[in-house]
């Protein structure tokens, strides 16, 4: 572990942080004090070199695979770290030697990945089993082993043990039992005295108590202790040649020293991507983002001169003799002032406080979520930090870096176009020789959406979920000196880096399972249709090479065409309107004000606004939130307006037709009487040959109407159906307080209802016209029914854009593009095990803490349907 360097390299200079001033009462600093450094912490940084084979030689010992001493021509392989001067043994002299101490942890060596392994007591040798009282010894009356969970101070072992029957021996094996009866976990009384005297001492909670035992016991998953073991290894030793019992370097392109975890999921040329890549843009870019954050302060200290923080240069912190020499001139420059967000500038200048040394963090971290550096602020969030920030984060990726690992960078900044102005300009002050960095930063991309404005934090700022984590830590970091400072928050965010990482695999896993089983979907579908069109498939191809002139002389190919073959509702009427205007023109010699297919259109669009009165009003029928009523209101208004006008003609068309009042308080519940209506409750048979071509001819210009309706509720429900999505990516990362908790569930009700609205409206297309005749009560096609599970939607835990991975059947997305498929086949991919599920599942994130479970709405929304 690397230590600053000594005095005797710069006799001139004082500790980086030994000259920190104090405040008077007012917040003005006094004049600087010097602390005196201390003798033998300067004798400790002298016998930097001797510590640091000490702790290497943790990982290796000189009598690995070397005959024990049992004599039984077994090879020395498990060690015990525990004991003193313990030396390296066989399996069974091992097991032997520590049967009385049974919680000591042991370390095997591993003959595939070549490095000593984690293990319990049981796991030394097959059918291990600890044995209580006899000394050690198994009782021969003893049950068989039963798993068993033992906590001891040094953490929580997952073991297995035997019960002796015997009446002398009951009570004595110093282990407290979770229950009375069958017990699965012990306690030792040694643990539960030092917990009861924490609690005296320092109040900690029993939570934080047991996740510290956690850790203790190493914060692995099942298989994943080589990956943790391989990650701390060799990169971080400053050797050049693999250490013993490392097979290889696992992270070549890391800087010599560096202690921290990078993120396995981020592409690294040589490692999970090619060494050059010319295509595939999109899946090869490295996205980042940057964040400020003023919990995580520090007071002003009389701290030791020889406080040392022992990862100073080595972890996610610059080194601190280069940042004091950064600050002294660009803590905040002038330049920063003369910048278009001037607003957002005053901002940050106000943030912070004179009475702190440190007024925060700033952290440059990736978008799954993994830091890869902290930089600390003095007394503002200044944008040269940023790019400090930025340097030591692609520092210890891909590093050293050249034009082949050179990867398409996005960075994503709360004041990005603030910050992207003298973005270029900082980096070429601060580190004139670092010229990758300069051509880095002037290719980079940068984005910071409106919404964050606006009060809300974005999707792709992901820096922000860190917080979360480390926020709790400001109580305890401010009153630290800086080598304690930030040593608790390397190590902190270093469990933190872990953990994602172990996670990382899991879910590409999972990921790439949804993958492949959405690609047999699509397969089905496309092999369904080349088998439609085999006899076509020849002459598509011949018109894919030939190029054609229309009459205008423009050339023209077969892939011109529209995206859609949907004919919305409003495409519709216009034509509509013209011919009937034509044939009244002809016929009566003159033109009708409002057409018949006009008024028809009307009485639809009164019918939309109805049923998402209705449904306003089911999913809060109690105290509705101002803006809900709101909504409501206006809907009555427009109704209430639309229905004087929308009756009036209707006299014109119907004219033995009686109109009861009009309830303005309840206008969604007043019938419109269109020739659906009249056909659902047996009023369409009317005397006079007139009369019948009359309604005759409504009820075609009805059916084309609504079909165009059903047309446009396809690309509707659709539209819906990602909005939900967006707003789903949007929550987990939008929290500010309790009132961005409260912004986010309304605005996911929101969504919901209105996804669960357009599925609704359409089906009652679809009923009406089967009510109309164009459709069989059973019909699949023209018009499939829908429901929530058909938009059932499953994000990637990236949440690129709209998120490509899906998990629904495509019911839509079918229907808008008039495909028609076997649905048998494709059924054949749907079956239990091939993905389908009967509720929507959340998206399981690599970015922050556990997301919050939301109640649904207060009534499912798929039942609401219009009674005419």
């Amino acid at each position: 572990m690397p230590f600053l360097d000594g005095p005797d390299d710069f006799p001139d200079a004082s500790p980086a942080y030994g000259t920190t001033p104090t405040c008077d009462e007012q917040g003005n600093e006094k004049e600087a004090q010097i602390c005196q450094t201390v003798a033998h912490m300067n004798e400790l940084r002298a016998e930097e070199a001797v510590f640091f084979q000490i702790f290497l030689s943790l990982h290796y010992h000189s009598q690995l695979l070397t005959p024990c001493t049992c004599g039984k021509s077994r090879l020395r392989t498990v060690a015990c770290t525990e004991c003193l001067q313990s030396e390296l043994l066989c399996p069974q002299c091992w097991v032997n030697e520590h049967q009385t101490m049974p919680t000591h942890w042991v370390f095997v060596w591993n003959w595939e990945e070549r490095f000593f392994e984690k293990h319990d007591f049981c796991h030394v040798m097959k059918n291990t089993i600890i044995g209580l009282s006899h000394y050690g010894e198994r009782c021969p009356d003893a049950d068989p082993g039963r798993s068993f969970t033992l906590v001891d101070s040094n953490g929580i072992h997952a073991t297995c043990l035997t019960f002796c029957p015997c009446q002398t021996t009951n009570g004595k094996w110093g282990i407290f039992p979770g229950s009375v009866s069958e017990p699965k976990t012990g306690y030792k009384l040694g643990l539960l005295d030092y917990h009861c005297q924490q609690q005296n001492q320092g109040k900690g909670s029993a939570y934080n108590f047991v996740l510290v035992l956690q850790r203790m016991a190493d914060p692995f998953f099942a298989g994943a202790v080589p990956l943790q073991i391989t990650m701390e290894r060799g990169q971080a030793h400053r050797v050049d040649v693999p250490l013993p019992g490392e097979a290889n370097r696992p992270y070549p392109n890391r800087p010599k020293g560096f202690l921290g975890i990078p993120c396995e999921a981020c592409p690294e040329w040589g490692i999970n991507m090619p060494f050059v890549v010319n295509n595939t843009r999109h899946l090869i870019s490295e996205n980042d983002t940057l964040d400020g954050n003023y919990k995580l302060n520090q007071f002003f200290k009389r701290d030791n001169g020889s406080d040392t923080a022992l990862t100073d240069g080595t972890m996610y912190f610059p080194k601190q003799a280069e940042f004091e020499e950064i600050t002294k001139m660009y803590v905040i420059p002038e330049e920063d002032t003369e910048i278009p967000c001037k607003a957002r500038i005053g901002s940050i200048r106000h943030q912070g406080s004179v009475k702190y040394a440190l007024s925060g963090v700033v952290a440059c971290a990736c978008d799954h979520a993994v830091v890869g550096s902290f930089v600390n602020m003095l007394k503002g969030e200044a944008f040269a930090l940023g790019t400090l920030a930025q340097h030591e984060k692609f520092l210890h990726t891909n590093s050293p870096h050249s034009p082949e690992a050179a990867t398409p960078h996005v960075i994503s900044y709360d004041s990005y176009c603030s910050f992207v102005v003298n973005e270029v300009k900082w980096a070429i002050t601060l580190f004139p020789e670092d010229e990758w960095l300069h051509t880095l930063l002037a290719a980079v991309e940068g984005q910071i959406p409106a919404d964050h404005i606006n009060g809300g934090h974005f999707h792709g700022e992901m820096a922000e979920v860190l917080w979360a984590f480390l926020n709790a830590l400001g109580s305890s970091t401010r009153q630290m000196t800086r080598g304690a400072y930030h040593n608790t928050i390397n190590f902190v965010i270093h469990a933190w880096n872990l953990l994602k990482v172990l996670h990382q695999a899991e879910l590409l896993a999972d990921e790439r399972l949804d993958a492949l089983r959405l690609f047999e979907l699509h397969m089905a579908v496309l092999e369904d249709l080349s088998r439609q069109n085999a006899t076509e498939v020849v002459a598509w191809s011949r018109l894919s090479r030939i190029a054609s002139k229309s009459t205008a002389g423009k050339v023209c190919s077969v892939y011109q065409h529209e995206s859609t073959k949907v004919m919305t509702i409003e495409s519709m009427l216009a034509p509509m309107i013209a011919a009937e205007q034509e044939r009244l023109k002809k016929n009566h010699g003159h033109e009708a004000s409002t057409t018949v297919v006009q008024w028809i259109h009307d009485g639809i669009s009164i019918e939309c606004c109805q049923v998402l009165a209705i449904a306003l009003l089911r999913n809060h029928p109690e105290h509705p939130l101002e803006e809900t009523w709101a909504t409501i209101t206006k809907l009555h208004d427009t109704l209430n307006i639309d229905l004087k006008k929308f009756r009036e003609h209707q006299l014109e068309i119907y004219l033995r037709l009686r109109l009861s009042a009009l309830d303005v308080d309840e206008p969604e519940l007043t019938a419109i009487q269109l020739p659906l209506y009249r056909m659902k409750h047996g009023q369409w048979a009317l005397s006079g040959d007139d009369a019948t071509n009359t309604d005759s001819q409504l009820r075609e210009a009805e059916i084309q109407l609504r079909c165009a309706e059903a047309d446009s509720g396809i690309v509707a429900v659709r539209s819906a159906s990602l909005a939900l999505s967006a707003v789903k990516k949007a929550r987990d990362l939008g929290y500010q307080g309790q009132a961005g908790v409260t912004r986010s569930q309304r605005n996911l009700q929101k969504a919901e209802l209105m996804k669960a609205f357009e599925i609704t409206m359409y089906n009652h297309v679809r009923v009406a016209l089967i009510h109309l005749g164009h459709m069989t009560k059973d019909a699949v096609e023209p018009y499939w029914p829908l429901s929530q599970r058909d938009m059932q939607r499953k994000e990637t835990h990236l949440h690129r854009a709209k998120g490509d991975s899906r998990l629904f059947n495509g019911t839509a997305w079918y229907l808008q593009s008039r495909v028609t498929i076997s649905w048998a086949k494709v059924a054949l991919t749907l079956l239990p095990g091939h993905g389908e599920q009967d509720s929507e599942e959340e998206p399981q994130l690599l970015a922050g803490t556990q997301m919050l479970k939301r109640p649904g709405m207060a009534a499912p929304f798929d039942e609401v349907c219009y009674e005419y």
